[in-house]
């Protein structure tokens, strides 16, 4: 439920790790490591399976993420009926099929 916890401090901090001077900091630290074997182009491919690593965590997390927002909502005074909801989510994806 990590999920829960992302917001604005995250998406920054996501950010700031792809400035010029985080890169070369990182890129540093892995040359570091492998030595000056591990290239630029390393360092993108890692930061790319990472990227798509979070991409697949978030999708395995949307069934997760739906139930809870429907509990929230539910316990919400102004929560309509889950049926109409519900039906009405699945009105919207008729349409743009």
């Amino acid at each position: 439920m990590e999920w829960c916890f992302y917001g604005n401090d995250v998406r920054e901090k996501f950010e700031k790790r792809l400035e010029p001077d985080a890169l070369e900091a990182e890129l540093m630290r892995y040359q570091y490591v492998f030595e000056d074997e591990f290239s630029l182009q390393d360092l993108l491919t890692i930061l790319d399976l990472r990227a798509k690593a979070l991409i697949a965590e978030a999708i395995n997390n949307v069934p997760e993420f739906l139930i809870d927002q429907i509990g929230k909502a539910r316990n919400s005074y102004d929560f309509p009926s889950l049926v109409r909801e519900m039906e009405r989510i699945a009105n919207v994806m008729e349409e743009n099929e």
